[in-house]
């Protein structure tokens, strides 16, 4: 059975939202860009590296997944599903930018005018 990136989305979220309690966390604050940007940049390398999107998706996945739990060990910090969220969106953005840069040959585009 093949798993594909929407899946391990969707796996990821359930897993973030069945760990997290009730905060104050804002949908769109100032580290929800930076969650994003770096599961990105390590979505891209990490397709770069493997060459297969699953297995970019989880290692792209990996670091974020930690910090939040990290945090939740926090006294002053909570795994945040938000976070995760956003983590998860960046690195399936990030392995599609990988696979487009680093597999060019198996993705066309044409412009019907």
């Amino acid at each position: 059975m093949r798993i594909t990136v929407f899946k391990l989305v969707v796996v990821a979220l359930l897993a973030g939202l069945a760990c997290s309690q009730t905060h104050a966390d804002d949908w769109t604050g100032p580290d929800k860009t930076k969650h994003f940007a770096v599961s990105a940049v390590i979505g891209a390398a990490a397709y770069a590296i493997t060459e297969d999107r699953s297995q970019a998706f989880m290692l792209a996945l990996a670091p974020g997944l930690a910090k939040e739990i990290y945090d939740s060990t926090q006294s002053d910090n909570h795994f945040s599903s938000k976070d995760m969220l956003w983590n998860a969106l960046g690195a399936a953005v990030g392995v599609q930018v990988g696979f487009v840069v680093f597999k060019p040959n198996e993705v066309s585009v044409s412009w019907k005018f």
